[in-house]
């Protein structure tokens, strides 16, 4: 509970809702609970047990609220709710009953009392009611607060508007304007009252708010419209609902209309699409900047051993055709047509000599073959791409054999990544099937029968499974050019 604290007058609560004082008549611990829950920390509450306790309350100083138990002091609490809510104090009243009763609710609201709550109030719904009672209090101040007959309250509400709202006549002449409509207008306060469309708008613009105008009459319904218009020299866009205004007798006598000014809004939604598209346009030169580095790298390595540009091309076509047959999403499915070329990059430090080499390597000539894996991993390991964490992975493990036999750490199994798995399978198939140096290609039923003999040895079978079952696509993918060169197995 707050001290006692008098205010000086009411109206120093108006702007700062911390000095708002609300007196509370409890003679219950339950409800000033709530009180404080909900109110203390907002507002300067204080409590009175009796009905003459409020009374002297009152007298002492202005209260903006009265929050009265309506049960706490009998009759007499609803005679002064009554007496406070019809006398001339610039209080609101909320009363607080033990029930939900329609009589003492209608009694209550028909002598002008602001909220109704029973007992016991949830603290957000006293808040609330509490606040709108407070801000009806408020509205219902100023208006007694200056001498303005109806119309002048009408205009001024409608003035506190931040849309422009307004009514024309079958004319078309405004009978109604707000503030915002004149200054959407590009006219002074006022200055549209009376008017027509003639008064801002060209005489090409004037056919679309006539045409519309002329559908609420006929239709007799609302209509909502996006309109671009020039204004002042400058072009505004606004979204509009215009409504039909009914007279006595049911016939529309007038048509209503809300305009907001959306120029902001369409010009942030423009730039937010160039943004998009200026975004789309950096990525895909990205994707093309990373793709182009890659051919550069073939191209490096078809210098250095000139089948072996051939034979990535058509590996890598293999090795994405059993990604997607093993069911790999599409993105990754790229990924891996756009890295697997990539999976013998590492033979650009081999010797020349080595790869080129028409008969058996020597051991130490193998260990430095087998050294390109090392390498093409130590080429893209310190990339942060996705495109190249995948081609580091792939020049690392395309060697590797399922039964864990392979280099250059003999991984086994599903230690390999599935790419390189699939990559390896793509790779050895391709190379069957193309003349080497030190082989002849083989034949398609030799090089399957290669692959099916190195099924869970070599090979991981479901990738060989899915080769096997679509052999007729995966050599369709293949477009040969003969030459002779230790390109890879």
């Amino acid at each position: 509970m707050t001290p006692d604290t008098k205010a000086t007058s009411s109206s120093t609560s108006i702007g700062d809702p911390r000095l708002t004082r609300i007196l509370v008549t409890a003679d219950e611990a339950g409800l000033e609970f709530v009180v404080n829950r909900a109110l203390s920390e907002r507002y300067m509450c204080e409590f009175a047990s009796s009905v003459e306790q409020a009374r002297q309350r009152l007298a002492d100083g202005a209260f903006d609220l009265v929050l009265c138990d309506v049960h706490a002091g009998g009759a007499s609490a609803m005679t002064l709710a009554e007496e406070i809510a019809g006398g001339d104090l610039d209080t609101a009243v909320v009363l607080v009953a033990e029930s939900d009763d329609p009589d003492l609710a209608n009694r209550a609201f028909e002598a002008g009392v602001y909220g109704y709550v029973v007992k016991p109030p949830w603290p957000g719904q006293l808040l609330i009611t509490v606040m709108n009672a407070l801000r009806r209090r408020r509205l219902e101040g100023a208006e007694r607060g200056h001498s303005q007959n109806l119309a002048d309250r009408r205009q001024t509400i409608i003035d506190m508007a931040p849309i422009a709202i307004y009514a024309k006549d079958a004319s078309g002449r405004y009978i109604v304007v707000n503030a915002k409509a004149d200054e959407l207008a590009g006219l002074t306060s006022g200055e549209l009252l009376g008017q027509t469309d003639e008064a801002f708008l060209s005489p090409e613009e004037l056919t679309v708010g006539s045409d519309s105008d002329r559908r609420v009459y006929d239709e007799r319904t609302s209509h909502e419209r996006e309109d671009t218009v020039e204004i002042g020299g400058e072009r505004k866009t606004f979204k509009t609902i215009r409504f039909p205004l009914l007279g006595e007798q049911g016939e529309v006598s007038a048509v209503g209309g809300v305009s907001i000014d959306i120029t902001a809004e369409r010009e942030a939604i423009r730039l937010r699409d160039e943004l998009a598209a200026s975004q789309l346009k950096a990525i895909e030169e990205l994707r093309l900047s990373r793709l182009e580095t890659i051919e550069g790298l073939a191209k490096a390595i078809d210098l250095h051993d000139s089948p072996t540009a051939e034979h990535v091309n058509r590996m890598a076509a293999i090795a994405a055709f059993l990604a997607a047959s093993l069911g790999l999403e599409p993105d990754r499915v790229e990924l891996i047509r756009a890295a697997a070329p990539m999976h013998d990059v590492g033979k650009i430090g081999t010797p020349a000599e080595i790869l080129r080499k028409p008969g058996p390597l020597t051991v130490e000539e193998r260990a430095e073959m087998e050294r390109h894996t090392i390498v093409g991993h130590q080429i893209f390991a310190h990339f942060e791409s996705e495109l190249s964490r995948l081609a580091a992975s792939i020049a690392l493990t395309h060697h590797e054999r399922f039964d864990g036999s392979g280099y250059p750490h003999g991984l086994a199994g599903e230690e390999i990544p599935l790419e390189g798995r699939i990559t390896a399978v793509a790779d050895v198939f391709d190379a069957l099937l193309t003349d080497r140096s030190y082989r002849p290609a083989m034949t398609e039923e030799e090089a399957v029968a290669v692959i099916k003999e190195g099924r869970g040895t070599h090979f991981d079978p479901r990738v060989v499974d899915a080769l096997v079952d679509h052999l007729q696509e995966a050599l369709a993918l293949r477009h040969p050019k003969r030459s002779g060169s230790r390109s890879d197995c």
